[in-house]
């Protein structure tokens, strides 16, 4: 039996289900209210990331679990690519207190539920 199958219920879609009926603003507004709380400095750049990987989870996570963390984080990693793909990503979210990656904190602020598979094992690498 692999992880997926250990950590997902029948019919359950955790990410999907998270984010399917919200707004944008609500959004923001779950983001500002966790970054105050966390004194994390908040900026545009940081929403436009977080904006772009709950649309990403509304439109591809629909059909399947989206349990897997390396493939949002492959997303991201390309949607940002201009910017600097992955090291931007992580010059914006590593400063987030007692999280590690670039997922991790993006589901902290935007109040997601956690990817049960967000650390491989096999490296100990956390997105």
């Amino acid at each position: 039996m692999n992880d997926t199958e250990t950590t997902k219920n029948d019919g359950e879609m955790p990410i999907y289900d998270a984010v399917k009926n919200l707004s944008m603003e609500d959004l923001e507004q779950t983001v500002r209210k966790n970054a105050g709380d966390r004194d994390f400095p908040l900026n545009d750049e940081h929403l436009e990331v977080i904006y772009s990987l709950v649309e990403h989870y509304k439109r591809d996570c629909a059909t399947r679990d989206c349990l897997a963390a390396h493939e949002h984080m492959r997303f991201l990693e390309e949607a940002f690519e201009p910017k600097g793909g992955g090291k931007y990503l992580y010059m914006l979210f590593d400063a987030l207190a007692d999280t590690r990656g670039v997922l991790m904190p993006i589901h902290e602020l935007a109040g997601l539920p956690p990817l049960h598979l967000e650390t491989d094992k096999g490296f100990g690498t956390a997105y």
